[in-house]
C-alpha cells in the first residue's frame, strides 16, 4: 500500500508530506484548493506524462516521491527480483523528478528506468478511477475490457491473442510469396540463364589467364623479333655482344693492381654483373620459348573473349563477374525453388492455428457467458440502490464474423431503467448522471476483484447526493476494508464514511499561491464535514457530528 507521498514544487504545493494510512481515506476541500494535486502529483511518479508546466513558479524543479509497502512474495516483488532491483524488507520507492529544462528522470528504489518500465510495475500497485470515466462506457472496448478483467480468463484470453499473432503472421507470410513475381515463369527464366551460362563451364580464373595468352598470341612476332635483339646485344654477335666486353674489362681488370681496393671492388662489380646478364638471357631465352604463332588459338581466344563480353552485358555485369552471377542465379533459383515447398507447409499451419484459434476463441466465448451473467447480476444490485430501483443491466454477446486478438465476440452492456421497457444500448437510454452512476457501480464492483493494493476514486461522485452519496460512501467504506482507497470527494456522506480525512485549503501569503494539506480528527473533521453540508452553524455541526457517529457506529 502507498504510506508516503512526497511533493517539491509541484504545481501550487511548495513542500508537501503526507502519511497514509490503510483503509478508506478522504480528500475534501473548497472547490479549486487543489485536491487533485495529490492525485496529479501521484500519477507523474508513477510514470504519468508531464512537463516544465507542473514545476512551480520560480523554482528549478519538481521532486516527487511515492513510497510503497509490498508483500514478499507478490506480483510487485517479483517485478523488482526480475529487473535487479533491491527488495528493501519491502519498501518500495518510486521517485520523479522533472527540470526547467525540461529533463525528467525516474529512479525506482534509487535505480533509474524509463518511464514505460515505471508504468509497468505502478500498474499493480495503484488503480485510479477519474470523474470521467463514465464517458467510456460508451464503447464497446471498455465493456470487453471490464468483462474480462472480472471473469479473470488471462490464460484464454492470452492464448487466443497468441494465436491470432501466429494466424496473421503466417497469412502475411503467404500473401508476400504470392504477390511476389510469378514463380512459376520465374523459376522458367531462371532455369534458362542457369542452363546458358553453365554452357559456358566458366571458371573463377579462366578471364585473366586469357587475357594473358591474348596478348602473347596477338603480339607474337614483335615479342620474338624483340628477344632475338636482346640475346644478338647480349651475346650472340660476333663484332660486339655485351657479355664479350665484360670479359674483356675483367681481363684487363686483372692486370692491374689486385691489393687496390677500387680494382677489386671494380672487379668484383664485373663479375657479378657477368652472372645477371647470364641470368637475363636465361629469362629471354625462357620467354622466347613459350612464343607460339598461332592464328588458329589466336581466332580461339578472340572468340572466346567475345563471348564472355557479350554474355556480361546480356546479364549486365564484368566479364570477371559471370561465374558468380551464376551462383546468385542458382541461389536465387534454389530460394524460389525451396518456397515453393514453404507456400505449402505455411498453408497447413494456417488451416491448423484457424483451427486452434476457434476452439479457443469458442472457451473464451464461454467463459464470457458464464461470467456476464455473474456481472450483469452485480452491477444490478450495485444500480438499483443508487436512484434506479428497477433498473437492471445485461451483458449482450454476439458473434463476429472476423478473426479479432481479443477473440470472436461483440460485448455490449444493455440497461433498462424504467419498468415496462426493453433494455438497449446505454447512449440510448441512459441520462447523463444516470450514466455516471452505473459507472460507479462498476467500478466499484470491479475494484473488488482488483489485485491492485492501492484504488484511487477521483470526484466520482459527481452528480449524486442524498442516500445515493451515502450509499456510495457506504460501499467505498467497505472496499477499503479489503483495499487501500483513497476519494477525493464533494459529498459529505462519502467523506463521513472514510476512516480517514485531509482538508486541501489554498492559502496566499506573500504575493505567492500555495496548497497545504491538513489531517483532520474529531473535532476538525467535524467541522469539515458541516462545511460540505453547507455551513459551519450549529445545526451543520451537529448534523455532521451524527453522520460520523452513524457512518463509524
Amino acid at each position: 500500500m502507498l504510506t508516503t507521498l512526497h511533493i517539491n514544487n509541484f504545481a501550487i504545493v511548495k513542500h508537501l508530506e503526507l502519511d497514509l494510512q490503510s483503509g478508506m481515506t478522504a480528500f475534501t476541500g473548497e472547490t479549486g484548493a487543489g485536491k487533485s494535486i495529490m492525485i496529479d502529483a501521484l500519477m507523474l511518479a508513477l510514470g504519468g506524462r508531464g512537463d516544465t508546466a507542473v514545476i512551480r513558479p520560480g523554482e528549478e524543479k519538481c521532486d516527487i516521491s511515492a513510497t510503497f509497502t509490498i508483500d514478499i512474495p507478490s506480483q510487485p516483488s517479483e517485478w523488482l527480483i526480475a529487473n535487479e532491483v533491491d527488495l528493501n524488507d519491502g519498501i518500495l520507492i518510486l521517485r520523479r523528478i522533472i527540470t526547467k529544462e525540461g529533463r525528467s528522470k525516474s529512479f525506482i528504489n534509487g535505480q533509474p528506468f524509463s518511464l514505460q518500465k515505471v508504468k509497468e510495475l505502478s500498474e499493480m500497485l495503484v488503480h485510479i478511477h477519474g470523474q470521467h470515466e463514465h464517458q467510456t462506457l460508451l464503447n464497446h472496448t471498455t465493456h470487453r475490457f471490464q468483462l474480462d478483467a472480472f471473469a479473470n480468463h488471462h490464460d484464454l484470453l492470452e492464448n487466443v491473442q497468441t494465436l491470432y499473432k501466429t494466424h496473421q503472421s503466417t497469412k502475411q507470410k503467404i500473401q508476400a510469396i504470392n504477390e511476389s513475381d510469378s514463380q512459376k515463369d520465374k523459376l522458367a527464366l531462371l532455369a534458362f540463364q542457369i542452363k546458358e551460362l553453365s554452357e559456358l563451364t566458366l571458371s573463377e580464373d579462366e578471364l585473366p589467364s586469357l587475357n594473358i595468352e591474348h596478348q602473347q598470341l596477338h603480339h607474337a612476332n614483335d615479342y620474338l623479333t624483340h628477344t632475338q635483339s636482346l640475346l644478338n646485344i647480349i651475346h650472340e654477335q660476333d663484332d660486339f655482344n655485351i657479355s664479350l666486353a665484360l670479359h674483356q674489362c675483367i681481363q684487363t681488370l686483372q692486370s692491374l693492381p689486385s691489393e687496390n681496393a677500387d680494382i677489386q671492388s671494380a672487379l668484383e662489380l664485373c663479375n657479378t654483373a657477368l652472372i645477371h646478364l647470364e641470368e637475363a638471357k636465361d629469362n629471354i631465352t625462357h620467354f622466347a620459348s613459350r612464343i607460339t604463332l598461332s592464328p588458329e588459338r589466336l581466332s580461339q581466344v578472340e572468340s572466346r573473349l567475345s563471348l564472355l563480353h557479350k554474355m556480361a552485358r546480356k546479364y549486365q555485369c564484368e566479364p570477371q563477374a559471370l561465374y558468380e552471377k551464376l551462383a546468385s542465379l542458382q541461389q536465387d533459383y534454389d530460394t524460389i525453388k525451396q518456397s515453393s515447398l514453404t507456400l505449402q507447409s505455411l498453408i497447413a499451419s494456417l488451416e491448423l492455428t484457424k483451427t486452434e484459434y476457434d476452439k479457443a476463441a469458442l472457451m473464451l466465448r464461454q467463459s464470457r457467458v458464464e461470467a456476464a451473467t455473474r456481472l450483469s447480476k452485480l452491477i444490478t444490485e450495485g444500480i438499483q440502490p443508487l436512484g434506479m430501483p428497477h433498473g437492471y443491466l445485461t451483458i449482450d454477446i454476439s458473434p463476429l464474423d472476423t478473426m479479432q486478438a481479443h477473440g470472436q465476440d461483440k460485448i455490449e452492456y444493455k440497461v433498462c431503467t424504467n419498468p415496462g421497457m426493453m433494455p438497449d444500448t446505454l447512449s440510448k437510454v441512459v441520462s447523463g448522471g444516470e450514466l455516471s452512476r452505473i459507472s460507479l457501480a462498476i467500478q466499484i464492483i470491479t475494484a473488488e476483484r482488483a489485485s491492485t493494493p492501492t484504488l484511487l476514486f477521483d470526484e466520482v461522485d459527481v452528480g449524486i447526493g442524498g442516500n445515493t452519496a451515502t450509499l456510495v460512501g457506504q460501499m467505498l467504506k467497505t472496499l477499503g476494508e479489503r483495499l487501500q482507497v483513497f476519494c477525493v470527494t464533494h459529498q459529505p456522506q462519502v467523506a463521513a464514511h472514510a476512516h480517514h480525512q485531509f482538508k486541501v485549503a489554498k492559502q496566499s501569503a506573500e504575493n505567492s499561491t500555495f496548497s497545504e494539506v491538513v489531517a483532520l480528527v474529531n473535532d476538525g473533521r467535524q467541522e469539515e464535514i458541516a462545511r460540505m453540508l453547507g455551513s459551519l452553524s450549529a445545526q451543520s455541526l451537529l448534523h455532521a457530528k451524527e453522520l460520523l457517529q452513524a457512518c463509524h457506529a
